[in-house]
This record gives C-alpha cells, sequence and structure tokens, in this order.
C-alpha cells in the first residue's frame, strides 16, 4: 500500500523564475499525492470487494448449518419417542415376568400341599416356564434395542455437538468479517475525502503554474 505525504501548500506571489519552479515542483508532488490516493482507494475497494464476498460465503455456511441443526434436533425427538415407547414395552414386560413369576412360586407351593392337584399344577407350572422363557426371549430383544437407542443417541448428540462447535466458528468468522468490513469502509471513506482534497490542490497549483 502506498503512504500519501500530506502536504500543506503556502501560496507566495512572485514574479521570478525561482518561485515558477518552486510551484511546478509542488504541482508534481500535489500530483504524486493524488496518484497515491488514488492507489489506496483503489486497494480498499478491491479489500472491501473481497470481504463482503466472504460474508456471503459464511452467511450461506451459518444457514446450512442452521438447516442441518433442525434436522439433527427432529431426529433426536424422534429418536426419544422410540425410546419411550421400548422403555414402556421392557416394564409391561418386566410386569409380566413378575406376575407370572409370583404365580409360579404359588403353585409350585401348592403342589406339595396338595397331591391331588399335582398333575393339574404341573401342567401349569410348564405352561408358565414356558410363558417366562418367552418373556425373557422378549426382554433381551427389548435390550438389544435399548442399546442399540443409546448408541445411535450417542451418534446424534455427538453430530449435533461438532455442528453448534461449527455454527459458533462460523459466527465468530463473520463477526470479524463484519469488523473487517467496517473498517476498511472507514478507510474508503478516508481516501475518497484525500483524493477529493488532492484533486483540489492539483487544481489550484496547476492553474497557478500557468
Amino acid at each position: 500500500m502506498k503512504t500519501t505525504i500530506l502536504l500543506t501548500a503556502t501560496l507566495v506571489f512572485c514574479a521570478t523564475a525561482s518561485a515558477k519552479t518552486d510551484v511546478s515542483q509542488k504541482l508534481d508532488q500535489l500530483k504524486q499525492n493524488r496518484e497515491n490516493s488514488q492507489a489506496n482507494l483503489d486497494q480498499y475497494k478491491d479489500n472491501l470487494a473481497i470481504v463482503e464476498q466472504n460474508l456471503a460465503e459464511t452467511d450461506k455456511a451459518i444457514k446450512g448449518l442452521e438447516t442441518q441443526e433442525k434436522s439433527i434436533q427432529k431426529q433426536q425427538s424422534d429418536a426419544l419417542k422410540g425410546r419411550d415407547t421400548v422403555d414402556g414395552s421392557r416394564k409391561q414386560l418386566q410386569t409380566y415376568i413378575g406376575n407370572e413369576q409370583k404365580k409360579m412360586d404359588e403353585e409350585k407351593k401348592q403342589i406339595a400341599e396338595l397331591q391331588k392337584s399335582l398333575e393339574t399344577l404341573q401342567a401349569n407350572v410348564q405352561k408358565r416356564e414356558a410363558n417366562v422363557a418367552e418373556y425373557q426371549k422378549k426382554l433381551g430383544e427389548v435390550d438389544g434395542e435399548m442399546a442399540s437407542f443409546q448408541e445411535r443417541n450417542q451418534s446424534i448428540t455427538e453430530l449435533k455437538t461438532a455442528i453448534g462447535t461449527k455454527k459458533k466458528e462460523a459466527v465468530e468468522q463473520r463477526k470479524a468479517l463484519l469488523a473487517k468490513k467496517a473498517s476498511y469502509q472507514a478507510e474508503v471513506e478516508k481516501w475518497k475525502n484525500q483524493v477529493r482534497t488532492s484533486d483540489r490542490a492539483y487544481a489550484n497549483f496547476k492553474d497557478l503554474a500557468k
């Protein structure tokens, strides 16, 4: 970036050749200042365009992450509903098992106490043992589903955390870009004013040199 030197010009009206030479030199210097100011203005305009493009891309990325975040939240909500259903089935099966076990124990006691009902009670016991085995099998399946749910929920939680981190980084990047944009806009205004000042000074000294 070029550095512009600001000069304060004092006009001395003399009819000598030396005065004309000074005016010519100052006119050249002011012309150089004007060119430097224009170069700075062009540079900051380019920087501003780059920052605005980066801001647009960052905003687009944030919107995409927000869409993914909403989708993950819905999946998690659906998964939680499914877990509640599975958990309800598990509790119900445990109740069935408890009830059957209690009845089986009572009927085993009756076998010892009532020999006359032995065959009938033994048949009942066998039936209830089969029920318990079936419920145990189903309980194992439910426990398997519960373990699978926990794995899925862990993956969803990790993905949600990763998206949240990326979103936070994108938001921070956007803040930094906005700060750069404001800085570059200020520089653009500054160098616009410098160009106008240099143009006026150059025009004044140019008229004097004629």
